[in-house]
């Protein structure tokens, strides 16, 4: 009974990283979209927006339902004993205290190189640089964080 137990905890462990790696893949897709969109308006970014914009849920759908696939027929029951001891791991609790962090060293680091990027070598206008400053600083905080904790938080 062990040998099975421990195989569904390595089996829920796989998938909770495999599932922190697509996050790390749509928060950086939607931040770079966003961005784009915002320092070029009439980009291709903002055209494929305008034309196709239903393609990216129904992508980020699709990808949910690949990585539920690989539980194969497992359910992710976060009350399930299992669960709550990937989740309330040591390591791994300490791996996000030590991802966030550095994650916030990180969005304060970036604050003036991003400022003169945008502020001045792009010439946007004030509206236009404040909300690529916004995006981009979200943007980098949750990618470093995700990034981070899926390296500190390897096997």
């Amino acid at each position: 009974m062990t040998a099975l137990a421990d195989n569904s905890s390595e089996q829920l462990v796989r998938f909770s990283r495999r599932s922190m790696a697509a996050v790390l893949l749509i928060v950086t897709g939607t931040g770079a979209m966003a961005l784009s969109m915002t320092l070029w308006p009439e980009g291709p970014a903002s055209r494929f927006m305008e034309t196709a914009g239903w393609v990216y849920p129904i992508a980020i759908v699709l990808l949910g339902a690949a990585l539920r696939a690989t539980l194969r027929g497992k359910s992710w029951d976060p009350r399930s004993p299992e669960a709550k001891a990937v989740l309330n791991d040591e390591l791994r609790q300490d791996s996000m205290n030590r991802s966030s962090r550095a994650a916030l060293i990180a969005v304060l680091v970036a604050q003036l190189p991003l400022a003169l990027l945008f502020g001045t070598l792009l010439q946007a206008t004030a509206i236009r640089t404040a909300l690529a400053m916004a995006e981009a600083t979200i943007t980098l905080a949750m990618a470093t964080f995700i990034a981070l904790f899926l390296f500190l938080d390897r096997e």
